[in-house]
C-alpha cells in the first residue's frame, strides 16, 4: 500500500561529520513539517526558502553544547539539512564527484565495430554544462572505442568521439545546441552510420522527451569523408562520469540508457534505472548485462523537498521535563547570502582571485588615496612606493576600481618563493596618455633566478613596447626593439609570457583591449638560456614615467591564453544574465542549477562592484526571469524568462473533479497594474512605454484606470535594449484578467493518490511551472484558468501532504513564434458594425484605424463581449467594413451583442522580449 493509506515516507537528514545522517526517527510527526519556497503572495522578489520541524531531544542529542551528546561539536550554525519523500520513481543519482557512474564489464556483445545507436534519458542540473553521458573509453592502454557527451565549451552542443584503433580519435559535434527543457529532463541519442554508401560516414543527433521517443533530429547530420569503423576495446561500458575523458563531473540523474548494435538495431545494453530497487548496488538488465553502481552514485527514489541550513538549535522543554524538543528553523542559502554581504571586488580583481591559474603574487593597485604602500591580494609583501603616485585617480578601466597614475614614482615588490615550473607570466593594466610619455622608459622590470637575470618591458615614443632580457653581467641577450603596439591613448592588459622549451626560452609580449578577442603580439625564442623563478619586480624604475596609469600586477608560474580575457577586461559587458548568475555562483562556491538556456537570456552591461546577492538579483531583473532555491541541493537556481514562454501545463487540474483543495479566490484589483513604465539603464539613458488606450490605459475611468507609473533601473548592455524592456514590462503590467493569488492542493486526496502521473506532477512542480484549472465553476469565465507557480507553502504530515501555490497569470508569457498558428496579429480598433442575436454567424465589423483583417486568414478565434468565436472566413473590405464568418459560442457563452462591441483576438500575437 502507498501513501495516503500508509504514512508519508518522509526522510530528514543532517550533514554531520562529513556525511549525511538520517534523523527521521527523531522528527516529531505530531507537528507538521512546513516548507516555503519561491516568491510569496504579492512579494516583489523571491524570499529565502524556509523549513520548520520539531526534533525529539529527550536524550539530548540535539543540544549542541551537551558534551556527552553523540553529535557534540557537529551541530554548528548553518548545519546542512535536507528533506525528501522516498517513494518516487527510481533513478541513478549522480552527486557529481569523479567516479560517480554505473558500469558493466566489456563483453563481445558490446564490441560494436560497425553502425551504432546510443540513447540516454537524463535530468540535467544545467543543460549548458559539460556532462559525460556514456562511453567505452579508456586512455590507459589505448582502449578508446567511443564516447557521448555534452561538449566542454558549455555551448549545449552534443559531442561524439570514436576511434578506429584505440589511440587516434575523431570528434563531431551537433550543428545546433540541444534544447534546455523547462523541467530539466530529456533523452539524447546519437547514431553513427560508419559507411553511408557515399564514401563517407554520418553521425546524427536526436532529442526526445524520454527514451521511448518520439525522436526529433537535432540539427543536420554530420558527414565525414571516408568510411570508418569503431575499435573493439576492452574498456568497460560506463554511464555518467567517464573517468578518463577528463571532464569535470557534475550532478545529475540518469533514468535509462540503451546501446544498440546497428541503427535501431538489437539492444545489447539496456539499464532501466526506473525499475530498479532503491539502494541496489548491482543488477542485471534485460539484455543480460550486469551493472554495478560506482563511487557516490546510487539508485534512489527520493523526491527532495528542501535543502537548507539550520542556523540555530534552541532546546525547549515543558515544565515537567518529559517533553524535550528542538524546534528547527532552517533556511535556504539566500538567507545567509543576503545578510549584509560584503561588496564584491572589481571584475579584474575577482578574475585574478577566482581563476588563479598558478597565481603566486598579485597586487591590485586599487589602493585609496593616502595609502603608503600597495597591498597584496595574497599572503606576500606589498609594493613599496618611492615617490608620490596619484593613487585611485584613473577611472577609465570599467573592470577595475580606480588605479594609480605613476607621476614619476617607482614601485618595488617581491614575489614569494614558489615552484619553478619552467613557465613565467606577468600581467598588468596599462594606460598611456594619448600624447605619450617618456621615451625608452621601462614600464616593468623583474628579476629572475634563471640565466636571464633581468627582464624589462620598455615603452617608446609613438606608442611602442618592447621586451629586453639581460644576463647577470649586464649583457643584453635579447631585445625585440621598439615594436609598434600603438599603446598611446589605449586601455590595455599587457602580458609577458616566458616558457622554458628545452634549452631555450620562448618569449611573448602581448596586449589586449577591453572586449576584444584578439590583440597585438610579438614573440621569439632565446637560445641556450633559462627562465627560473621571478624574484623582485619594479614598476617604472627610477620613476621614468609620469602620465602612465598601471594596476593589477600579477605573477604566475603558468602561461595561459591572454585572449580569453577580453570580456573580463570589459567587466563582463555583453555576458548573458543567466551566465552571469552561473559565474558568480561558481566564483563564490555556491552550487548552481539552471532551468532553460542560459545563453538565451538578456545581455548585461558592465559588472560593477556590489554585493553578491545584489549582482545576482540585478541579472535576474534584467532578464525578467526567476531566481529560486533548488530542492535538490543547497544552492541557487535561475529560471530564464524564455523557459517560461508557451509552456504546456506541468500540472493540469480539473475543478469539476475536485482537484483543488479549496475554492480559489480570484482578485480583480490594481495590485499588478503598471501602465506608464520607464526603464533606465545603469549609467545610461532611459525609455518609456505608456498604455494610452484600452481598459487598463492611463485614461481616466471609465475609459481607463488612470496612471500607474513604474520606474525600473536595469543593468542591460545597451540603451537600445531599453525600448523592448519598457514594452515588455508594460505588457506584464497591463494583463486584463483576474488574478488567482493562491491555488490549494491536497496531494493526499484521491484525485492525486489514485493517479500516479498526477501525483508525480504535483510533487515535481517547480518555480515558474504552468498550472491550469479546467472546467471552472459557472460563475467564472469559461476559459481554463492558467497560472504560473511563483512559489508555494507545503505541509507534510503522517497522512497529509498539502501545497498552497502562490500564482500569477500565465497569459503574458504566451508569445508569438515564427510560423506559429495559435497566436496572430490583429487590428486593435475593430468593433461590430451591427447588433448580433445569439445565432447569427455573419459578423459585420468596421476597423476605423489601422490595418484591416486579412481575407486569406481563417481558423483563429476572436472575443466579442466575452463570447469566443472561431473565424472561418474573412470577407473583402468595403471601405473600413468587412464581414467575418464565424462559429459561435466556442467557449459556451451564448449572448447577443450591440453595435459597437469590441472585437479582439482571443490569443493575440505578443512580441516576446
Amino acid at each position: 500500500m502507498a501513501f495516503p493509506a500508509t504514512v508519508l515516507p518522509l526522510t530528514v537528514e543532517l550533514y554531520l561529520g562529513g556525511a549525511w545522517v538520517d534523523v527521521t526517527s527523531y522528527v516529531y510527526r505530531r507537528d507538521m513539517v512546513n516548507i516555503r519556497r519561491g516568491r510569496a503572495d504579492e512579494a516583489g522578489q523571491v524570499d529565502p526558502s524556509t523549513l520548520s520541524l520539531t526534533l525529539d531531544n529527550r536524550d539530548g542529542r540535539f543540544s549542541p553544547r551537551r558534551p556527552t551528546g553523540p553529535y557534540y561539536g557537529q551541530l554548528t550554525r548553518n548545519t546542512p539539512i535536507r528533506v525528501a519523500i522516498a517513494d518516487g520513481d527510481r533513478y541513478l543519482a549522480i552527486p557529481g564527484a569523479p567516479g560517480d557512474q554505473a558500469t558493466t564489464p566489456d563483453t563481445a556483445a558490446l564490441d560494436i565495430t560497425g553502425d551504432i545507436d546510443i540513447r540516454i534519458d537524463v535530468t540535467a542540473a544545467n543543460w549548458r554544462d559539460n556532462i559525460d553521458l556514456a562511453g567505452k573509453y579508456k586512455v590507459t592502454g589505448n582502449q578508446r572505442s567511443w564516447a557521448f557527451y555534452l561538449y566542454n565549451d558549455n555551448s549545449g552542443l552534443l559531442g561524439y568521439t570514436w576511434s578506429t584503433n584505440g589511440t587516434a580519435t575523431t570528434t563531431v559535434l551537433s550543428t545546433v545546441p540541444c534544447p534546455a527543457p523547462g523541467d530539466g529532463r530529456q533523452a539524447l541519442r546519437v547514431t553513427h552510420d560508419v559507411n553511408n554508401g557515399a564514401a563517407g560516414n554520418t553521425v546524427t543527433f536526436y532529442t526526445a522527451d524520454t527514451i521511448s521517443g518520439s525522436w526529433v533530429q537535432l540539427g543536420d547530420p554530420v558527414v565525414t569523408a571516408g568510411t570508418t569503423s569503431i575499435f573493439a576495446s576492452t574498456a568497460e561500458l560506463e554511464v555518467a562520469d567517464l573517468v578518463e575523458l577528463a571532464a569535470t563531473p557534475v550532478a545529475w540523474q540518469v533514468h535509462a540508457f540503451q546501446l544498440r548494435n546497428g541503427i535501431a538495431g538489437s539492444v545489447v545494453a539496456n539499464p532501466d534505472f526506473t525499475t530498479q530497487t532503491a539502494g541496489a548496488t548491482s543488477f542485471a538488465d534485460s539484455a543480460g548485462r550486469t551493472w554495478t553502481v560506482q563511487g557516490g552514485a546510487s539508485i534512489s527514489n527520493k523526491i527532495y523537498r528542501f535543502h537548507g541550513e539550520v542556523s540555530s538549535w534552541p532546546p525547549r522543554w515543558d515544565i515537567t521535563g518529559e517533553d524535550v524538543y528542538v524546534p528547527i528553523e532552517a533556511s535556504g542559502v539566500l538567507r545567509r547570502l543576503g545578510q549584509g554581504g560584503n561588496v564584491l571586488g572589481s571584475a579584474m580583481y575577482r578574475g585574478r582571485i577566482f581563476d588563479t591559474s598558478g597565481l603566486v603574487a598579485y597586487w591590485p593597485m586599487e589602493d585609496a588615496e593616502g595609502s603608503t604602500s600597495l597591498a597584496p591580494a595574497l599572503s606576500h609583501g606589498p609594493l613599496t612606493i618611492i615617490g608620490s603616485p596619484t593613487l585611485a585617480s584613473f577611472e577609465s578601466f570599467t573592470a577595475s576600481n580606480p588605479i594609480l597614475v605613476l607621476n614619476g614614482a617607482e614601485l618595488r615588490g617581491g614575489a614569494p618563493t614558489y615552484t619553478d615550473t619552467g613557465q613565467t607570466q606577468l600581467r598588468f593594466l596599462m594606460a598611456v596618455p594619448s600624447g605619450g610619455d617618456g621615451d625608452n622608459q621601462a614600464v616593468l622590470t623583474f628579476y629572475g633566478t634563471g640565466t636571464v637575470r633581468r627582464w624589462e618591458c620598455h615603452y617608446g615614443t609613438g606608442g611602442t613596447l618592447g621586451l629586453r632580457g639581460v644576463d647577470q653581467g649586464g649583457t643584453t641577450l635579447v631585445d625585440t626593439g621598439d615594436v609598434a603596439f600603438a599603446v598611446n591613448g589605449e586601455l590595455l592588459l599587457v602580458s609577458i609570457e616566458l616558457t622554458q622549451n628545452g634549452a631555450n626560452i620562448d618569449y611573448t609580449l602581448s596586449t589586449l583591449e577591453p572586449g576584444a578577442a584578439t590583440g597585438l603580439t610579438t614573440s621569439g625564442t632565446l637560445a641556450s638560456q633559462t627562465v627560473g623563478r621571478v624574484g623582485g619586480v619594479i614598476v617604472s624604475p627610477a620613476g621614468g614615467l609620469t602620465g602612465v596609469a598601471v594596476g593589477h600586477l600579477s605573477v604566475q608560474n603558468t602561461v595561459t591564453t591572454l585572449f580569453e580575457l577580453g570580456t573580463q577586461l570589459d567587466a563582463w559587458r555583453g555576458e548573458t544574465a543567466g551566465r552571469r548568475i552561473e559565474r558568480l555562483c561558481r566564483e563564490e562556491g555556491v552550487t548552481f542549477r539552471a532551468l532553460g538556456d542560459l545563453d538565451d537570456s538578456t545581455r548585461m552591461g558592465a559588472q560593477l562592484p556590489a554585493t553578491l546577492i545584489d549582482l545576482i538579483r540585478a541579472a535576474a531583473a534584467a532578464d525578467a526571469g526567476m531566481l529560486y532555491e533548488p530542492r535538490e541541493v543547497l544552492g541557487l537556481g535561475y529560471r530564464t524568462r524564455t523557459s517560461v514562454y508557451n509552456q504546456t501545463a506541468r500540472l493540469p487540474l480539473d475543478y469539476a473533479q475536485h482537484e483543488l483543495a479549496e475554492a480559489p479566490s480570484p482578485v480583480d484589483d490594481d495590485q499588478a497594474i503598471a501602465n506608464d513604465v520607464t526603464v533606465t539603464r545603469e549609467g545610461g539613458s532611459s525609455a518609456r512605454a505608456v498604455q494610452e488606450t484600452g481598459a487598463l490605459s492611463v485614461l481616466a475611468p471609465p475609459n481607463g484606470v488612470g496612471r500607474y507609473p513604474q520606474e525600473t533601473t536595469l543593468a542591460v548592455q545597451y540603451d537600445l535594449d531599453l525600448f523592448e524592456q519598457a514594452g515588455w514590462r508594460l505588457h506584464l503590467g497591463t494583463v486584463d484578467e483576474a488574478r488567482f493569488p493562491q491555488l490549494a492542493l491536497n496531494l493526499a486526496h484521491s484525485s492525486f493518490s489514485s493517479d500516479a502521473t498526477q501525483m508525480a506532477a504535483g510533487r515535481a512542480l517547480e518555480v515558474g511551472d504552468r498550472v491550469t484549472v479546467s472546467n471552472p465553476p459557472a460563475w467564472l469565465p469559461p476559459e481554463t484558468i492558467s497560472q504560473l507557480a511563483q512559489g508555494y507553502a507545503e505541509e507534510l504530515g503522517n497522512y497529509e501532504h498539502s501545497m498552497v501555490l502562490n500564482c500569477s497569470p500565465e497569459s503574458p508569457y504566451e508569445v508569438a513564434t515564427y510560423g506559429g498558428t495559435t497566436a496572430r496579429y490583429g487590428p486593435h480598433s475593430t468593433v461590430t458594425n451591427e447588433a448580433l442575436d445569439t445565432t447569427e454567424t455573419g459578423v459585420d465589423i468596421t476597423t476605423p484605424t489601422g490595418p484591416l483583417w486579412s481575407t486569406s486568414a481563417s481558423g483563429f478565434d476572436i472575443l466579442v463581449g466575452g463570447e469566443r468565436m472561431t473565424v472561418t472566413a474573412v470577407g473583402a473590405a468595403v471601405g473600413t467594413a468587412q464581414t467575418l464568418t464565424v462559429t459561435r459560442s466556442v467557449n459556451g457563452i451564448v449572448k447577443s451583442h450591440s453595435t459597437g462591441a469590441t472585437v479582439s483576438m482571443f490569443q493575440p500575437a505578443i512580441y516576446a522580449l
